[in-house]
């Protein structure tokens, strides 16, 4: 027996939590002019830099949570680009594997719903005009069977996806 953890959802509408993370950056930044006044600052309580140090503290973490709430996983939007490869190579006749890595890269929900069309254009493009048939790859030394490579990860504090494939075209 193979134990599941289910995580329980609830949905809320995407206009709530933007309100909540608006009101959570400005609580940041009301903290951030408490943190910065003169008074606060020249202070010598012991106490009061010890209160404040444990705001600042749970406010960096709300904030972080908040900033979460609205990541989503690029999976199945992989997983619809593996579909595809998949239907347009029974129906071109070409040979293709299809590689995933960092499908469970989260970005924001809005992010994932507007690049879907981007990448199924960069897919397609790639199986039309990339990926050439079994006979002429053999006959260019190359393997019958061609690679395409969906990626995504995290550098610098941002989200990279790359798609490559080996056929002709740019490199």
């Amino acid at each position: 027996k193979s134990s599941k953890i289910v995580e329980d959802t609830i949905r809320v509408p995407i206009s709530r939590l933007d309100q909540l993370i608006d009101a959570i950056g400005e609580a940041v930044i009301a903290q951030s002019m408490i943190t910065a006044d003169q008074v606060v600052k020249n202070s010598t309580s012991q106490s009061l830099q010890t209160k404040l140090s444990q705001a600042n503290l749970i406010m960096r973490q709300i904030q972080e949570l908040s900033m979460s709430l609205r990541m989503v996983s690029i999976k199945s939007t992989f997983q619809k680009m593996a579909r595809l490869v998949r239907d347009l190579s029974k129906k071109s006749g070409k040979k293709v594997d299809f590689f995933m890595d960092g499908e469970d890269t989260e970005i924001d929900k809005s992010v994932v719903e507007n690049i879907g069309d981007p990448l199924i254009h960069m897919i397609r493009n790639s199986m039309d005009h990339g990926i050439e048939m079994p006979q002429e790859r053999i006959e260019k030394n190359k393997s019958e069977i061609a690679k395409i490579t969906l990626r995504a990860y995290n550098k610098a504090g941002n989200v990279f996806i790359e798609i490559s494939d080996d056929g002709r075209g740019l490199n």
